[in-house]
């Protein structure tokens, strides 16, 4: 078998399909870090990271503008930061092993944590989020979005996808309207676009104001 296939048979079997503690998704990243980059690339064809950030950019101007990259796994969305320009980006993570590879792409701080906890962040401590392929299959759910909100100061901008296998089932459509109705936040743009291409999967990719 080779390095390609043994690799696909790895995520293929992957047990995603329903929600995980954050003890089964450390052990998950723990054994796949050393592999991700090139499953990523090879055999997912995920393009959620080059894509966010390039939405992202629409939105932000000021590239030194203090944001935070949750679920950063090994900085792959740093990486496109750092390429267009950004100089002040910090990154949050469940896996210990995927913050390692992490470390070499522009990060300026980088934190062990988890959306289903609260996050190891102040109240309104950022200009803006990142959350790129986090909101998927056995990952964390809608409610996790609250979370995100308060990190982010008011007139912040807070850029996620999410897998389109989850967004009705895990209640996002409902969600992202009802923190809108409450005034928690401001709705800019949700487009759905490539988000896994070897897989023939796509995402929904959200912006949003915080208010």
């Amino acid at each position: 078998m080779s390095e390609d296939n043994k690799g696909l048979e790895f995520y293929d079997n992957l047990d995603l399909t329903h929600s995980h503690n954050d003890e089964d998704l450390q052990d998950v990243y723990k054994k796949w870090a050393s592999a991700y980059d090139h499953d990523n690339d090879n055999l997912l064809g995920t393009v959620s990271q080059p894509l966010s950030v390039q939405i992202f950019k629409e939105y932000i101007e000021d590239k030194s503008r203090r944001i935070i990259d949750v679920g950063c796994g090994t900085g792959l969305v740093g990486v496109e930061l750092e390429k267009d320009g950004f100089t002040n980006f910090d990154g949050i993570d469940i896996s210990q092993e995927m913050i390692d590879i992490a470390k070499q792409r522009g990060y300026s701080n980088l934190f062990i944590g988890s959306l289903n906890n609260s996050l190891p962040c102040e109240n309104d401590e950022y200009d803006a989020a990142l959350c790129v392929g986090v909101f998927t299959h056995g990952h964390v759910g809608s409610e996790c979005l609250d979370e995100l909100v308060r990190i982010v100061k008011p007139g912040g901008i807070i850029c996620f996808t999410i897998n389109e296998g989850v967004y009705e089932p895990y209640g996002f459509n409902f969600k992202i309207k009802k923190l809108e109705s409450e005034n928690v936040w401001k709705v800019l743009e949700i487009r759905k676009n490539d988000y896994m291409v070897k897989k023939n999967v796509k995402g929904f990719y959200c912006i949003v104001e915080v208010q």
